[in-house]
């Protein structure tokens, strides 16, 4: 789970809500409107056995039908490495299955189980009252208002490739 921490620790020590300065930055807001996001939708995923990545991953199977694990991992943005886990642990949930493609019989293609879709079903219905929970001091309007101009933000972008963060190098 996110941690509102970032910006904020300690900030309500010197009065009523976040400061002013932080509230005119773009990256503070987003990041505790996702950071509100999560902690109002993970609760239900976890009951279900799930986490929001593996949630991402039924979603797309659901939606695109059968996909290798290297196209999930690009549409998703996460490395290969990543999507293995993912795919690994949704596997042995009994969530997804895992068979050789056999047009490439080096890649694999996922099909999401009865269990899966049932699981999905059950994910949305929990998402879906995580948001509206979590958007519960918006008017419907703003709600959606919101929603679109996210969406036409993160569809503006090119393609997200995967980032392997890097550590910093310790001083010699």
């Amino acid at each position: 789970m996110i941690s509102l921490c970032s910006y904020n620790c300690g900030m309500h020590d010197n009065g009523p809500g976040p400061p002013a300065a932080l509230m005119e930055r773009l990256s503070f807001l987003l990041k505790h409107a996702s950071a509100l996001l999560e902690h109002a939708i993970e609760p239900g995923l976890a009951r279900l056995g799930i986490s929001g990545r593996e949630f991402a991953v039924l979603t797309l199977i659901d939606s695109e039908g059968p996909a290798s694990q290297q196209r999930l991992a690009g549409r998703i943005g996460v490395d290969r490495t990543t999507m293995v886990a993912l795919i690994d642990a949704l596997e042995e949930k009994r969530l997804v299955s895992r068979r050789r493609d056999p047009s490439d019989r080096r890649a694999y293609v996922l099909e999401a189980t009865p269990a899966g879709r049932k699981t999905l079903r059950d994910a949305l219905k929990a998402v879906k009252l995580g948001e509206q929970q979590a958007l519960a001091s918006l008017a419907s309007t703003e709600s959606a208002a919101l929603k679109q101009a996210l969406q036409r933000l993160v569809q503006a972008q090119p393609p997200a490739t995967p980032v392997r963060r890097q550590l910093p190098r310790s001083p010699r």
